[in-house]
């Protein structure tokens, strides 16, 4: 029975993939990237394990983050997130990597003075250096990681499932910015291997998200002026991306520039709820395909909600609640885009 099965099974795949590699030849070469990415991101995130780190994690520019677990630094000291430091046992320093240097030479358990700087609040933390344990890295970075990977290739098996529709590619630009992001998260705490591609992820998902918004239920007639209307979207935020990377020891300027990115991604996904949201006014049927966006929407508010705010936290945050209920979009929007395809736009007049 089962031998029998496999076939079948065998003939129905390729007969989804044929006209997808004929519609979409680019996607395999950039999915085969992305897993190139995931791996390189996978092998640099592992070596972080029983090695020593400050207790916090650490931007390339010396910004202090609030991605973190709870118990590494006590709440009466956690003024320190969102600053940069500038100093560490008296030796100024310009950046990540030599914080990171300075504390690997050091032994767990050592006292190191960390001199931080919040606008013009200038303060000393002294801190025992930590060991990176495997909790530590199954808590943070691999949320960041199988996420990631799992947005990727299930934008992608929506687009080999609907081939050639715009919503589709729109989705799978919306997944694979998104995805790229979170793959090559942990990398930003060091090697910072991937900085210049995260900050170009990260500003691809407004642009992603406003295309999807275009495109579905209904495409709009701005999508019919041929290329001018994806260079108007995702050009200006290619260059706010390469902004956040080139100027990321700036911190003046390298803050507002994020969160001006999560300030659009927040606008568009918005612009994207309120399509749906008007389309289920006007009547359009089926409701079911739209009723699962509008889930997929709801059920990412929360990390959504802590994007838009994440540089203001001043609390430590879980990737876990951070990431993990981004994976809504792939499931819920693929499957309405898979089981139904098409709309009567007619039934809401």
């Amino acid at each position: 029975m089962a031998s029998a099965f496999q076939p079948c099974l065998r003939r129905a795949t390729c007969s989804q993939l044929r006209p997808a590699m004929r519609r979409e030849p680019w996607l395999a070469v950039t999915v085969l990237v992305a897993l190139a990415i995931f791996g390189l991101c996978l092998a640099n995130a592992l070596a972080w394990i029983n090695r020593p780190f400050p207790g916090f994690l650490v931007l390339e520019n010396g910004i202090v983050v609030s991605i973190g677990r709870s118990d590494w630094i006590p709440p009466e000291r956690r003024r320190a997130q969102w600053t940069r430091v500038i100093a560490v046992d008296g030796h100024p320093v310009s950046g990540g990597r030599e914080i990171n240097a300075y504390v690997s030479a050091a032994d767990v358990g050592r006292p190191i003075t960390y001199t931080f700087r919040g606008g013009s609040d200038i303060f000393r933390l002294a801190l025992e250096v930590r060991a990176f344990r495997m909790a530590d890295f199954l808590d943070l970075f691999a949320p960041l990681l199988g996420v990631g990977l799992v947005m990727v290739c299930g934008g992608a098996v929506t687009l080999v499932r609907r081939p050639g529709a715009p919503e589709a590619r729109a989705l799978f630009a919306m997944c694979l910015s998104l995805g790229l992001a979170l793959i090559t998260g942990p990398d930003q705490y060091s090697p910072y291997t991937f900085s210049p591609l995260f900050f170009l992820s990260l500003s691809a998902l407004p642009p992603s998200i406003t295309l999807f918004a275009l495109t579905y239920p209904s495409s709009s007639g701005l999508l019919r002026h041929g290329a001018l209307p994806y260079a108007a979207l995702y050009l200006p935020c290619a260059g706010l991306g390469t902004a956040l990377s080139s100027l990321s020891s700036q911190t003046s300027l390298f803050l507002p520039l994020l969160y001006t990115v999560y300030f659009f991604t927040a606008n568009a996904v918005l612009l994207g709820v309120g399509s749906v949201v008007l389309a289920l006014i006007n009547g359009v049927r089926p409701a079911a395909p739209l009723l699962l966006v509008l889930g997929a929407a709801l059920g990412s508010c929360l990390p959504i909600a802590i994007l838009v705010t994440y540089p203001l936290l001043q609390r430590p945050i879980s990737p876990v609640m951070l990431v993990c209920p981004l994976l809504f979009i792939p499931a819920l929007i693929g499957t309405a885009l898979v089981r139904f395809p098409a709309f009567d736009h007619a039934s809401g007049a």
